[in-house]
Order: structure tokens, then sequence, then C-alpha cells
């Protein structure tokens, strides 16, 4: 039987995708009924603000596939051959019954279809959280459990520090600790700024894996209206298939031995190993390219 990782994490009455604590954990249940956003008109030089004059030549439009989902414009790189689509979610409050779950404002989500990934543990999507509105969210609650990590993000960009052993901000995850971290990288965007990097959770120690691994934005637009959370699920040739996996790919490093009497320690050597070792792999080695996905990131906009 695998040793559970106590990871004591704010995040765990947070709302998330109900995580497996371990091997055989079933599909999370599907959402609530949720409503279509339809695709709107992209607003007249969104991608190239107007110039006080004319240039003398007009500059190149970026290339990719242009969208507005429910105020949320973004470009899509012609390396991601992507289509999106977006939904308005209803909120899912705080339950004091209910136990570990999500808990969100009504907020909107965009889907995307067409991954070269698919069979991972999440699908690929992004979320657009009304910062104000967790606090009616967790209005039950003995306090906002958002806000603690509203503020770390906060404070995490004013000071933008190196990267750390600390866990970096995540909104929202439930019953569930950020195992690892990596590959971690500010980015702004159109209207905002926030951290990439690589992440698994779970309840228990997590190795790096292809089919739990996957890519994160999180961040908050300039005015700190809204968080913009996006996950990607991402593969790399030294990582295993699986937690389970015995397979040691060239290159790799091989997952401890939970039945090892050092198996604590064991698995904290493993994580900084591999944490340096996925440090050093140059992006475009992942699937999809790391810098790809940023470059998905970089131009967005989040409007009312």
């Amino acid at each position: 039987m695998k040793k559970l990782l106590l990871l004591s994490v704010p995040l765990v009455l947070l709302a998330g995708c109900n995580l497996p604590i371990g091997p055989g954990a079933k599909t999370p249940p599907p959402e609530p009924p949720l409503v279509v956003i339809t695709e709107a008109p992209i607003p007249p030089g969104f991608t190239q603000p107007a110039a006080t004059e004319p240039p003398a030549e007009a500059p190149t439009p970026p290339p990719g596939t242009e969208l507005n989902l429910g105020g949320v414009y973004m470009l899509i790189p012609p390396c991601l051959p992507v289509s999106a689509s977006g939904l308005t979610v209803p909120a899912q409050l705080f339950d004091p019954e209910g136990g570990p779950q999500e808990v969100y404002p009504q907020h909107r989500r965009v889907s995307f279809s067409g991954y070269p990934l698919s069979g991972t543990f999440f699908e690929p999507f992004m979320r657009v959280f009304p910062v104000e509105e967790f606090a009616s969210a967790y209005a039950a609650a003995p306090e906002n459990y958002a806000a603690p990590v509203i503020a770390q993000m906060q404070t995490l960009l004013a000071t933008r520090p190196p990267d750390g052993d600390a866990s970096l901000p995540f909104l929202v995850m439930a019953g569930a600790g950020q195992v690892f971290h990596g590959q971690a990288k500010y980015l702004d965007f159109a209207n905002g700024s926030g951290v990439r990097y690589l992440t698994s959770y779970g309840q228990y120690y997590v190795p790096y894996n292809n089919h739990d691994l996957f890519y994160t934005f999180q961040g908050l637009t300039t005015d700190g209206k809204y968080w913009v959370s996006v996950i990607f699920p991402v593969n790399h040739p030294l990582l295993p298939p699986t937690y389970d996996s015995s397979l040691v790919p060239p290159g790799g490093i091989a997952i401890p031995s939970y039945t090892s009497p050092s198996y604590d320690a064991d698995m904290s050597a493993y994580y900084a190993a591999m944490k340096a070792l996925m440090n050093s792999q140059p992006d475009n080695t992942f699937t999809p390219a790391l810098d790809c996905l940023d470059a998905y990131i970089t131009p967005l906009h989040v409007g009312d």
C-alpha cells in the first residue's frame, strides 16, 4: 500500500477536479448545467493598438486564429492546432456538509478540442474567475479560502523572486496538494501577468509521469479583477507513461520503490533530481512545446 503524502495546503477546501487519492480513482463527476458562450466579433485594433500617426507600412498581423469568447480574447498560435469553445459555469458554493469539493463563483470556461494529447488525467481548459466573488462563494465557510492564494499571487508578481521549493499559487483544486513543480516562468499577457509551471497534484507521492503532468498558467489581470487559470497536459520523452510504470526511458530517472525503508527520503531526493532534469530540458522537447503554450498565454486579453 502506498504511503500517503500529508500535504497541508489551504487548497484542500478549494475547488478542484476531485483528483485521485491513489490508483484506481474514478473519473470526476460531470459539471453542473452550463451556458454556451458564443463567439463575438474581435474588437477593432485588439491585436494592434491604434497609433496616433499612421505607420509608413501596415504591420503584419500575428499568425494564428483570433477569437473572442464572452470577453476572453485569444490568439491561438499555429503551433497549437486546436479549436476553442466557451461556457459560463454556474457558481458552486461552499457546503459545510460537502467535504473537500470545488468552490468557485460563476465564471467563464474555455475548452479545447483537437489537442495533441489524449488520455491524460486532465483535459485542456481555461477558467476566468471574478476575484471579488470568491468571498460570496465562501460565505458559508469559516473564511474565504481563496484569499490567501490570491494574496500570494499578488506578492509573487510584485516581487518576482526566483523559483524555490514552496508551492506556487493555483486556483482552484480540492482534496489534493501540489506535489512538485518545475519550469517556472513569469509571463505577461495583454492585460495582466502570472506564472507558468509544470506540476502534478495528489494525496500521495505522485512521481513525474506523462499521464499526470500538466502545464499551468495562473495569473491576474492588471486591475486585479480576474484570475486566469489554464491547464494544458504535457508529455516528455524522459518520463514514464504512468505513475506505476517500471519503465525508465533512456536518460530518465527510476521511480523509487514504495517498499523501500527509506521511501520518504528516496522521494525527496527523486523530486529534487527530477526538477533539475526537467528544468534543463529545452521547451521544444515537450509535447506540446512549452514556448508554444506560452505563445497562447501572452496575447490573452480578459475583459468583461
